[in-house]
C-alpha cells in the first residue's frame, strides 16, 4: 500500500510538472508575441509621426501655393484696373477729345448742301 501511495505521488508530481512545463512554454509564446506586438507599436508610432510631419509640410506647402496664386490674381487685377485708369484718364486729357466728335456732327449738319440751294 505504501509502494501504491508513492507510485500516486510519483503520477501527481509528473502531472504538475507536465503542466508546469505546458504554462511555461505558453509563457514563452505570449513573451515572443508581446514583443512583436511592442516592436509592431513602434513602428505604427514612427510611421504616425513621419505622417504628421508631412502632412504639416504638404500642408505648408499648399498655403503657399494659395498665397501664391492669390497675389498673382491680385496683381492681374490691379494690373487690369491701372489700365482702365489710364485709358480713361488719357481720354478726358486729350483736348477736345469729347467735343471733337459731336463738333464734326454739328459742322455736316450745319454746311450746305448743293443741291438744296
Amino acid at each position: 500500500m505504501g509502494e501504491n501511495k508513492v507510485t500516486q505521488c510519483q503520477q501527481e508530481a509528473e502531472e504538475v510538472t507536465q503542466i508546469m512545463l505546458d504554462n511555461y512554454s505558453k509563457v514563452l509564446d505570449r513573451e515572443g508575441k508581446l514583443q512583436d506586438l511592442d516592436s509592431r507599436a513602434e513602428e505604427l508610432l514612427d510611421m504616425s509621426t513621419t505622417f504628421s510631419k508631412t502632412s504639416k509640410t504638404l500642408a505648408q506647402k499648399k498655403r503657399w501655393e494659395d498665397q501664391k496664386l492669390r497675389l498673382v490674381l491680385a496683381g492681374v487685377a490691379v494690373g487690369v484696373l491701372v489700365l482702365i485708369i489710364l485709358a480713361v484718364a488719357l481720354a478726358l486729357s486729350l483736348p477736345g477729345a469729347g467735343t471733337q466728335v459731336s463738333g464734326q456732327a454739328e459742322v455736316r449738319a450745319s454746311a450746305p448742301t448743293n443741291g438744296s440751294n
